[in-house]
């Protein structure tokens, strides 16, 4: 049936003498995609969004492009009523063109891709063409996220195992679920407790050497390691193995590391194994 009224829809626009059809009095529309997604917009609860507008600001043609995501959201927010109905009915890979005027979207989500510093009035045109990649329900979503996450381990195990052939390490290599850990000195001291106050220094860099994080022996980090949060879970998981004294090299996918969006000042792209060298300076016992 939806089909069927996209079909009837662009004969009549193909026989029009404008390529839009009206949706009110201030939008007009035309479909450049038509997608084949069987969940509507105003049924889902995640939207990935493609959004390009132009407009005209002093016979100046000025353009705009972004991409957003959102997760349990209102309909209201893509503008006045009328436009938010329209667009709740589109599905996924629909992609639509709007004729607009501004007050249309004035003040919505859609309003932060006209250009900044441009000052509309109310009533100037605005094309905006907009793209649904993704229309998905909770369940649908975290399906999604899920496989997601199990392919693009499966591409970081690819280049750790890549790794580990190339250094010839294979035989020399323990591994504790997705890290691998070698001890590059070992000692027989006392042994790391999970409760333990601890002193460590280490070094982190990317597979091809390249460093970007260290903690010197002569400054070390102190903490707690019953305490979350204070190292990536990769070296905090292989620290518990450890004896003080002992130097480990480990291997570690992002997921144990600075996950799927990258260390927070970008220095660590999204999704990118590391190697962490860690040495456990000392096990600091306090006195009662």
């Amino acid at each position: 049936m939806r089909f069927l009224a996209f079909f009837i829809l662009i004969l009549l626009a193909a026989c029009s003498s404008s390529e839009y059809t009206n949706v009110s009095k201030n939008i007009s529309k035309k479909l450049l995609v038509f997608g084949e997604g069987n969940k509507s917009v105003g049924e889902a609860s995640y939207l990935d969004i493609n959004v390009s507008t132009e407009t005209v600001n002093k016979g100046e043609v000025l353009k705009q492009k972004g991409h957003f995501f959102l997760s349990d959201f209102d309909v209201s927010m893509f503008g006045n009523n009328a436009l938010s109905i329209d667009m709740s009915k589109l599905v996924g890979g629909d992609s639509i063109e709007y004729l607009v005027t501004y007050a249309t979207i004035k003040n919505s989500i859609l309003d932060q891709f006209i250009n900044e510093g441009v000052i509309l009035t109310d009533t100037q045109k605005v094309s905006l063409n907009i793209g649904f990649s993704l229309v998905m329900s909770k369940d649908d979503h975290m399906a999604f996220r899920e496989k997601q996450v199990r392919k693009g381990l499966a591409i970081e195990m690819e280049l750790i195992e890549d790794y580990i052939l190339r250094e010839g390490l294979s035989h020399r290599l323990t591994r504790k679920g997705d890290l691998f850990y070698m001890k590059t000195l070992e000692n027989t001291s006392e042994k790391v407790l999970s409760s333990d106050d601890l002193a460590v220094a280490y070094t982190c860099s990317f597979l091809n050497g390249a460093v970007f994080n260290k903690v010197t022996a002569e400054e070390p980090l102190y903490l707690n390691l019953s305490s979350p949060n204070q190292v990536i879970i990769g070296i905090q998981s292989i620290l518990k193995e450890m004896n003080e004294g002992e130097t480990c090299r480990i291997i570690i996918p992002s997921y144990l590391g600075f996950g799927e969006n990258g260390s927070s000042d970008g220095t660590v792209p999204p999704h990118t194994p590391i190697l962490a060298d860690v040495k456990v300076v000392e096990i600091i016992k306090i006195q009662p």
